[in-house]
């Protein structure tokens, strides 16, 4: 019965978390939820992708050894429920700053701890930090905003194109200037304060070129 219910609950390929499992079976003892997922694990109804992270294999024999993607396991582990953002070189993309796409995974993350800073995983495809500040559905548009003018250096325009997009951007996303400089002051010492200032210039366009 827990087979069918894990098998109609997930995806073929879609990673699963345990705490996922817990809730789809009801089982709130830890001990019994481990047996039950050493269970499924044993009869090749779940497979292991790594330490807290399982998966329905394909039902196809041609595709049963296929795992899930990198980007799948990246958004569940990291970033799906607001707990993350992906920075870098694919922010400048999501927000067209550039054309070039990365396959290079950098994520500012809740799920990860406090102390945690560049830590590189998955071969070198992924780091990830603890972010600035918290993420939440609130201001995880503000922290990518705040992450695009740390990042703008890359940009494929000058500096007045950029500027002019960003401050586009921060219409759009109907963002608040004073909220943008309050959160700006979460990137704390001396490496950041050039960042702090060029944040104030940038959302009151006060930017010229050199």
């Amino acid at each position: 019965m827990n087979a069918s219910i894990i098998m109609d609950a997930f995806d073929e390929r879609e990673p699963i978390v345990r705490d996922e499992i817990q809730d789809v079976l009801k089982i709130e003892n830890i001990n019994t939820l481990n047996q039950m997922v050493s269970y499924l694990v044993s009869f090749g109804i779940l497979k292991r992708y790594e330490n807290g992270i399982y998966y329905v294999p394909s039902s196809t024999k041609k595709f049963s050894h296929l795992k899930p993607s990198l980007k799948d396991v990246i958004d569940k582990k990291y970033l799906q429920k607001n707990q993350g953002i992906r920075t870098g070189a694919y922010l400048l993309y999501k927000y067209k700053f550039t054309s070039q796409v990365s396959s290079f995974y950098e994520i500012l993350s809740n799920n990860v701890s406090i102390h945690t800073r560049s830590k590189h995983l998955y071969d070198g495809k992924v780091v990830v930090s603890y972010p600035p500040f918290e993420i939440n559905k609130d201001n995880s548009h503000i922290l990518e905003f705040l992450e695009l003018i740390k990042y703008l250096d890359y940009s494929d325009y000058n500096i007045e194109q950029s500027i002019s997009q960003l401050l586009d951007i921060l219409d759009s996303l109907g963002l608040k200037k004073e909220e943008i400089i309050q959160y700006s002051e979460y990137y704390k010492g001396k490496r950041y304060a050039g960042f702090r200032e060029t944040v104030r210039k940038v959302v009151y366009d006060e930017v010229t070129s050199k």
